[in-house]
């Protein structure tokens, strides 16, 4: 579990216990899951997501380049890259390897941050703080305001770093191999508007140049900082009135000639970098336009899976910046010059000389003689394995982290980690090799060190989300081994790769993973919180993901064994690695061969509606087709787990309604089946809410009998009701809803009600009184009942065997 995240399977478990512990730990860290599982905790610091957080809806939500950071993390650590390298590439890929090279998606470990709706420095505070946290362990975005309270980091410190990363443009770039001619078109066609528009706003900046000049008196009158302000064409761009005051001041007197004006360093001049870099010189309407333009391009990198990867990178300005310290952390009250250069805790240091220095601090970083980078990484490498790091607070050696209960330990792990040549794979074998890895988990002594800070005897931990998901996965042979490609939903209609490979959305992550303690993608996350709640119990017993799992396992003991104490024998091994006890197999057969199934105290209507989509046939008054929606998140019957998604788009019917698809052919349908012949009371009401668009088509169709309803919604609602309609046992209503004209706010309201006037003898007792409402049966789907082996699978999988390692 320590090395690949997976547990044993019982061959591998045979031969373990023949013996051969050195050979079994060579044989994990050369099996691919070992980059799996390391990587998901190196991704944790690396505050990792695919997706940007809250965007404006002009901006592309999702990253283009997450996944090839996250398969870059996987393969660097299967490799066993020299950690010195592994952070060399993080920072400052783009000046040590070629263009096209597969090392720039490692620079996802700065570019993967919030987006901070574009807020500069937010973003550049953000990679201050996962770079020197990451690596350093020192919490130096604490002196952005003031000078760190605690550690000997001054503020002038801080914003050092902020000039490096302030002198930096992010640039969207291919790291694989790969020809796409509607790639190429889709960049091309950015690349020119992008030049356009600049060469507009930069001749709109010189003709309006004594504008500009004339604006210096009144520089309240432009704020330097605002946020959300929306600008014209004919407006004075406030952000360039600023770029005028600092130019004017560094030249005094100089004419404004157009050979002037025309120069990259003069205040006219737009850069001409992404517009992620520089939409703060543009007019609103070109600002939506040109991300609607890169829009584009994302979309068609993250929708085509046989587009190259791409990495988004930093590369370094022209003309770097020479930064000033923000008083009070205030960037409209701007101080002293600072140069660019390395925490001067690390001794006097000489000021930055390469273009922004990032290739430079990531030198200072890697470099042998820096105290903290070995000591960092092999503390956590600790934490993982003994359940907590040496020092405990892994992101934080400064005054207020714990300091290291084995201070001399520490100092020589990280001696010997660099000795080594940076190996990880040489400190996870030393570390399992020591006697200290492979004690039992006898607790003697434990009471004069309860919190066992001095290792007498193995602590046991539970497992993580994804080792808890992966391990069911596993055990009911279901886990598909595919690495690497783009992110799928956490319980999709495939939902059977490693966890992570699932969907890591910032702005919505799933409920699941935060019940169970997933890292925080907001933030570098060292250790995570570890909570006992019931939401955790009861997502065991309830979702359709772990009763999925339990009947896999069932279906596959039955084919395995020829008896029932074969069946338990097999569950056994494949949760728990071994062979149940006499004991355990007795009390297994007890309980299912005891196992009375349950019987319904009255009907069950919810069994006579149907959710599925279509297309409607206006000639016959009938669907021509008929397709169950193949999803159930609990609360809608959708396409998969995402919405909208591929598979069947906007596609969705809910207790109170729902939202057609995307197009006529894919017709959101409520069916009713008749359960005995008779006569039918029909009651609804269909509500179209929403005044953008232009509204929805509704038809309500018999099986037999063709078209019973049709009308076109706006804005508007109309009564459906039928006083009698008659029925035979199996024939249908269809509530039926598709588009308008076009896509556009077609969510509705239509719950309707069915009741019993008049059946025919025969039909199975009193059922004049029954009722069909869709809303209240719809809280019933979809019944899901376990028999006895399935319960008894699902109570093993919940165990605290299963949930735990000791």
């Amino acid at each position: 579990m320590d090395l690949t995240g997976l547990p044993p399977g019982p061959a591998e478990t045979e031969v373990f216990q023949k013996g051969g512990y050195a050979a079994l730990i060579d044989r994990l860290l050369a099996s691919p899951h070992h980059g799996e599982q390391w990587a998901r905790h190196w991704l944790d610091v690396a505050r990792y997501s695919d997706t940007k957080g809250y965007v404006y809806a002009r901006e592309e939500k999702n990253w283009v380049h997450a996944s090839a950071y996250r398969d870059w993390v996987v393969r660097a650590l299967n490799e066993d890259m020299p950690y010195d390298r592994f952070l060399l590439l993080q920072i400052a890929a783009d000046q040590v390897v070629p263009p096209g090279s597969p090392d720039l998606a490692a620079m996802g470990f700065l570019t993967l941050g919030r987006r901070f709706l574009g807020v500069t420095h937010d973003i550049i505070d953000d990679r201050i703080d996962v770079v020197m946290r990451g690596t350093q362990a020192l919490t130096v975005a604490c002196a952005r305001c003031h000078d760190h309270k605690f550690d000997p980091i001054p503020t002038r410190d801080y914003y050092a770093l902020y000039g490096v990363f302030q002198s930096c443009a992010e640039a969207l770039v291919p790291c694989a191999e790969g020809e796409d001619a509607v790639l190429a078109a889709l960049v091309k066609k950015n690349r020119e508007l992008m030049t356009k528009r600049r060469e507009e706003q930069m001749a709109r900046t010189r003709a309006r140049a004594a504008d500009y000049v004339a604006a210096q008196k009144d520089l309240e009158k432009y704020p330097e900082e605002v946020f959300g302000q929306i600008l014209d064409e004919k407006d004075l761009n406030p952000f360039i009135v600023h770029r005028w005051t600092a130019w004017l001041e560094k030249h005094p007197g100089m004419a404004l000639t157009e050979e002037v004006l025309r120069r990259p360093d003069s205040p006219a001049f737009v850069p001409d970098e992404p517009i992620a870099n520089n939409e703060m010189y543009f007019p609103t309407n070109v600002v939506v336009e040109l991300w609607k333009s890169q829009g584009e391009v994302d979309r068609h990198l993250l929708k085509n899976a046989k587009a190259p990867a791409h990495a988004t990178i930093l590369v370094d300005r022209a003309q770097p910046v020479t930064p000033r310290v923000f008083n009070r952390g205030n960037p409209l009250t701007k101080g002293e010059p600072v140069p660019r250069q390395f925490l001067s805790l690390f001794g006097p240091q000489k000021p930055f000389a390469r273009g922004s220095g990032r290739l430079e601090l990531a030198q200072a970083i890697v470099d042998p003689r820096n105290p903290l980078t070995a000591r960092v990484m092999v503390n956590r490498l600790w934490q993982h394995h003994f359940g907590r790091g040496l020092a405990g607070t892994p992101s934080d050696f400064g005054r207020q982290g714990s300091p290291p209960s084995h201070p001399e330990l520490l100092d020589w792990l990280a001696a010997e980690f660099m000795r080594s040549g940076w190996s990880l794979k040489h400190m996870h074998r030393l570390m399992m090799m020591s006697q200290a890895y492979r004690r039992t988990g006898s607790k003697d002594g434990a009471a004069a060190d309860p919190d066992n800070r001095f290792l007498a005897y193995m602590t046991p931990h539970r497992l993580s989300f994804e080792e808890l998901r992966d391990a069911w996965l596993q055990a009911a042979g279901f886990l598909e081994a595919r690495m690497g490609g783009r992110p799928e939903s956490l319980f999709g209609s495939g939902g059977l790769r490693r966890t992570l490979y699932c969907q890591v959305d910032r702005e919505n992550l799933p409920a699941v993973m935060r019940t169970f303690d997933f890292a925080n993608p907001d933030l570098s996350i060292p250790q995570r919180t570890e909570t006992t709640v019931p939401q955790q119990a009861l997502f065991g017993l309830n979702h359709p993901f772990v009763v999925r799992l339990a009947r896999g396992m069932i279906r596959s003991a039955a084919k395995e064994a020829a008896d029932a104490s074969g069946r338990v024998r097999y569950i056994y091994q494949r949760l728990f690695q071994r062979d149940p006890t006499a004991e355990e197999t007795a009390a297994a057969l007890a309980y299912v061969q005891a196992f009375e199934p349950v019987i319904l105290a009255k009907a069950d209507t919810s069994k006579a509606w149907r959710y599925g989509v279509g297309e409607w046939d206006e000639a016959s008054g009938r669907m021509k087709d008929f397709a169950v929606i193949p999803h159930f998140t609990g609360h809608a019957w959708q396409g998969d787990e995402e919405f909208p998604n591929a598979r069947l788009g906007w596609a969705q019917l809910t207790a109170e309604g729902g939202h057609p698809g995307n197009d006529r052919r894919h017709a959101v349908v409520r069916r009713w089946v008749a359960p005995a012949e008779g006569s039918y009371e029909l009651k609804s009401i269909l509500v179209h809410e929403p005044e953008a668009g232009d509204g929805i088509r509704a038809f309500v169709g018999h099986s037999r009998l063709g078209k019973l309803f049709s009308v076109e919604l706006h804005a508007s609602k109309a009564d459906l009701n039928l006083p009698e309609v008659v029925m035979r046992a199996g024939e249908t209503l269809d509530f039926v809803v598709d588009i308008g004209g076009g896509l556009n706010s077609d969510q509705f309201l239509w719950a309707p009600q069915i009741s019993a006037r008049n059946l025919s003898a025969g039909s199975g007792g009193d059922e004049s009184a029954v009722l069909w409402d869709a809303r209240r049966d719809f809280a019933a789907q979809p019944k899901t009942s376990l028999d006895a082996w399935e319960q008894f699978v699902q109570v093993l999988m919940l165990s605290n065997e299963l949930m735990f390692v000791d």
